[in-house]
């Protein structure tokens, strides 16, 4: 089919989201309105992603419900939940199929109906699936429950709100904890996290705190928090702590709106960059001569993006050629992508898989971050290296407790990551031997050479070496068939010992 009318998306809709947001709240049934495959389709991608069961409900939407304009399972389902588990919110949310016969007015008016049978809170939250993707599905919901249930509150000293941690975001509940860390770690305390494990009382009293921080302020959290400033005068910051420079500079924010507790955070961060600072100038004393300038490609959401890029290209010194981004560019990051396409960097927006796999193959790049799609993707591209940091997840896990991409710990995370990623490959050079394994053809002689050279060369670098000299022999050979004699192994040789990591 053509392109133009056909293209594999490589994010889910709003559906999705606003699913994950209530299946990530405390004793919160969600109903999802539409027809069992989508239902299935949710539910599965949730429990293969997190490892573990779940609490929802369908309205099992059949062809006569379409036909007739039905509501009758809708609100049967609904009092169902509330009979089989007593949950303390509902949560409805729809699919593409049941907004073709209901608008959210339409919608309303028949939950309304239910309202008098069930005595707990029931929230509408329309889709709008058509239009909306999964990270506007998780900004809608988040908005549209801190609405309805923030209450003014006292303020608490010291306190801070986190939004944005929620099921079926990668990584997830590590980059949540080491936030929490680094947070505890100046004397703040935490008073609610939101949606993930948020039940309506943390709801309620989000106003209690005097700032918020948002995971990801570039695709989704930062509508409820400008709502919570302007409601409640809580302001909120979107500095996301990835790498050395911005851990830093998130944690010298905090001092503006906590100087009390400056001290506190001066020795954090000289505890940190101790630490876990030294552990990475160490690391990448060893590692910086076998990746630096390696070229890369992330896919992801904005945040991610951004947050990536500035430890693997600043902190790790390797080289960003492909940022495919899942949604529509965030504006605050636009002076942000200029830059990159000045450093030459291709930057593609809300791309489908054909896309993918079509710059994968026209860039090689030497590890792809990414999600279960790009794994597929760089496969078909012939890419051995991947490392997943996206959604969605699927059949990776997004459970790890202690491998955080944020933080200066993050940073040290991602590196060992890469090394593990490298060595996987650099001993499966076995077949270093074989002609085959070259791209060039060698008089028997210059083979030989090569051979007992490369194998004199440690393990942990030699498949870098191979590549260096197999580059310098083609230019030398250019566009001739000639065989690779002895002289033209040797000059290689020579000349790679010249080269020095970018």
């Amino acid at each position: 089919m053509n392109g133009e009318f056909y293209r594999e998306a490589t994010i889910t809709t709003s559906y999705h989201g606003i699913c994950n947001v209530a299946l990530s709240m405390k004793n919160t049934i969600p109903i999802l309105h539409g027809p069992s495959g989508c239902f299935n389709y949710e539910i599965a991608s949730l429990v293969i992603s997190e490892k573990q069961g779940h609490h929802a409900f369908t309205s099992n939407l059949l062809a006569t419900d379409l036909a007739y304009s039905s509501f009758d399972n809708l609100q049967k389902a609904i009092i169902d939940a509330y009979i089989k588990l007593r949950p303390e919110l509902i949560i409805v949310t729809t699919t593409n199929v049941t907004e073709l016969i209901a608008s959210e007015q339409i919608l309303d008016t028949v939950i309304e109906e239910v309202r008098r049978e069930v005595p707990i809170p029931i929230v509408v939250i329309y889709g709008n699936t058509l239009n909306d993707n999964m990270y506007q599905g998780i900004d809608k919901a988040l908005t549209i429950l801190i609405e309805n249930f923030a209450k003014e509150q006292q303020l608490i000293d010291n306190s801070v709100n986190i939004i944005g941690p929620v099921k079926g975001i990668y990584n997830w509940r590590a980059d949540l904890l080491e936030t929490i860390r680094l947070l505890k770690s100046t004397g703040l305390k935490i008073n609610s996290i939101v949606p993930a494990g948020a039940s309506i009382k943390d709801l309620e009293k989000l106003p209690a705190a005097q700032l918020n921080i948002l995971m990801y302020p570039y695709d989704f959290g930062l509508t409820a928090a400008a709502h919570l400033e302007k409601e409640y005068g809580t302001p909120y910051i979107c500095t996301v702590p990835y790498g050395v420079e911005d851990t830093i500079k998130f944690l010298e924010e905090l001092k503006e709106f906590f100087p009390n507790l400056s001290k506190n955070i001066d020795r954090l961060i000289e505890r940190e960059m101790r630490f876990w600072g030294g552990n990475l100038i160490d690391d990448l004393d060893i590692s910086s001569y076998t990746i630096a300038g390696s070229p890369i490609a992330i896919f992801g959401m904005n945040t991610l993006i951004y947050g990536l890029t500035k430890v693997l290209e600043e902190d790790l010194w390797l080289s960003l050629k492909i940022l495919g981004v899942k949604n529509k560019e965030n504006p605050l990051l636009s002076k942000f992508y200029r830059k990159m396409k000045k450093k030459g960097a291709r930057i593609i927006f809300e791309p489908s898989k054909e896309e993918i796999v079509d710059v994968l193959k026209e860039n090689s790049p030497y590890i792809v971050f990414g999600s279960f799609i790009e794994f597929l993707a760089s496969q078909e591209a012939k890419i051995q290296h991947f490392i997943p940091v996206s959604e969605p997840i699927r059949y990776f896990s997004s459970r790890y407790l202690d491998a955080p991409f944020r933080g200066i710990r993050g940073a040290s995370y991602l590196l060992h990551r890469i090394w593990e990623e490298t060595i996987k490959y650099v001993y499966s050079y076995a077949e270093i031997g074989e002609e085959e394994s070259w791209e060039l053809k060698f008089e028997e002689k210059a083979l030989k050479h090569l051979i007992e050279t490369l194998n004199k060369v440690p393990t942990f670098i030699r498949s870098k070496v191979k590549f260096a000299i197999e580059n310098l022999l083609k230019k030398r050979i250019d566009k001739t068939k000639r065989k690779v004699c002895l002289e033209d192994v040797k000059w290689a040789i020579k000349e790679s010992m010249k080269l020095k990591p970018k």
